[in-house]
């Protein structure tokens, strides 16, 4: 008997839901009839193809292979160190030997260390210019859309097909460059 009210009053409560949600399409319909308008962004390829974007790998690119030649400096370093200690094994005691191994070693993990906020570095500028351009570019891509009264913006990967009259890729792709050419990318090192 309980389990037949329960089952009632849920059948009750999606009626009621599905009335509520008739009705206020109902209305929405009577107030006035809301036409989608669609306009559609290649988003990925003005990320790829933008001046700005193309400025900041350019820019990352170079601060990289500084990077790549300091670290490569610090490793050959690291191995003339290694190979010293290996030649003065026999000359020096085994607790001087293991004394240098420990320094070598601490050496070894700062390094690691290094390596990884370079990284970081570079991470962080790709990340934090990326999310700059994308600021920029949800901004043009929301006039486009207001001087097209479009009321739905698709992602062109989204969509299989459309009207040539849909794509505004070309539009903001324009407006982008113009809107940011260029793109200052910063390198937040620790001094």
């Amino acid at each position: 008997m309980k389990m037949m009210k329960s089952i009632q009053t849920a059948l009750l409560a999606i009626v009621l839901a599905f009335a509520s949600v008739t009705m206020a399409s109902a209305q929405e319909n009577a107030a006035g009839n809301t036409e989608a308008v669609v306009m559609i962004v290649d988003f990925e390829g003005i990320m790829r193809e933008a001046s700005a974007m193309q400025d900041m790998t350019k820019q990352i690119k170079t601060r990289q292979e500084a990077y790549q030649q300091e670290i490569e400096k610090r490793q050959q370093g690291l191995r003339k160190e290694e190979q010293e200690i290996a030649q003065q094994r026999t000359l020096l005691s085994a607790d001087v030997i293991q004394q240098k191994q420990k320094e070598f070693q601490q050496k070894v993990a700062d390094f690691q260390k290094f390596a990884q906020g370079r990284n970081r570095i570079l991470d962080q500028a790709l990340n934090e210019s990326r999310v700059k351009f994308q600021k920029t570019l949800i901004e043009v891509i929301a006039d486009v859309a207001e001087q097209r009264k479009a009321t739905l913006v698709l992602h062109k990967s989204q969509v299989i097909l459309h009207a040539n009259a849909m794509d505004a890729s070309k539009e903001v792709f324009d407006l982008v460059n113009k809107a940011m050419p260029t793109l200052t990318v910063e390198f937040k090192e620790a001094s």
